[in-house]
């Protein structure tokens, strides 16, 4: 049976097609059932898990979810600008939303993660190929402070590429914003300013 014989004889045919503000909603709250914590110790090992008022939003929990990686990469995919090379992943925690980005652009991407460097200390480095003179937008699941992005955005920078967005699923009004922006970086939210529900 064909799309346009189901439509044609369908109960729900509204159900069916969602305006873009009910699928942003319906995602929205998708995400909040899937990674919001009511505790603010739970999970405090991504960088950018500051406290959500009452609570912690969890980056981890929403890319395990493949109905909702598929909706956020249809989202995402809708933000990057037109003409792009390549997608890099803020950090390996957000590796599997770049994935799944990547999969539905057909955008090819590199992975910034932290190493350690001579000394002792940590920095970070780029994993996979990315090339002098391309255009990058990076993705990063939730952002904070923006620390982590405007490390990898440099990162990409100084490997002669140009950053032309920064973009993430929830900005948690912490920072972000302003951080990129000294840095010469624009970020852009699917969800800007979600610190709570």
């Amino acid at each position: 049976m064909s799309l346009n014989h189901q439509l044609a004889v369908g109960d729900d045919v509204v159900a069916i097609f969602l305006d873009p503000v009910q699928r942003r909603s319906e995602l929205l709250a998708d995400l909040f059932a899937a990674a919001y914590r009511a505790d603010p110790n739970a999970f405090r090992t991504h960088r950018d898990h500051a406290p959500v008022t009452g609570g912690t939003f969890d980056p981890y929990a929403l890319q395990t979810r493949p109905t909702i990686l598929r909706r956020l990469a249809a989202l995402l995919a809708d933000e990057l600008p037109g003409r792009l090379d390549r997608l890099v992943a803020a950090d390996s925690a957000d590796a599997p939303l770049t994935t799944a980005v990547a999969l539905h652009t057909g955008l090819p991407f590199a992975l910034a993660a932290p190493r350690d460097t001579p000394g002792g200390g940590t920095g970070a480095a780029l994993y996979g190929e990315i090339h002098r003179g391309e255009r990058v937008a990076v993705l990063t699941a939730v952002t904070a402070g923006g620390h982590s992005a405007v490390r990898t955005a440099e990162l990409v920078r100084a490997h002669g590429a140009q950053v032309t967005v920064v973009l993430t699923v929830i900005d948690r009004d912490e920072g972000a914003t302003a951080r990129l922006a000294d840095a010469g970086h624009r970020l852009r939210a699917l969800f800007p300013h979600e610190g709570s529900h």
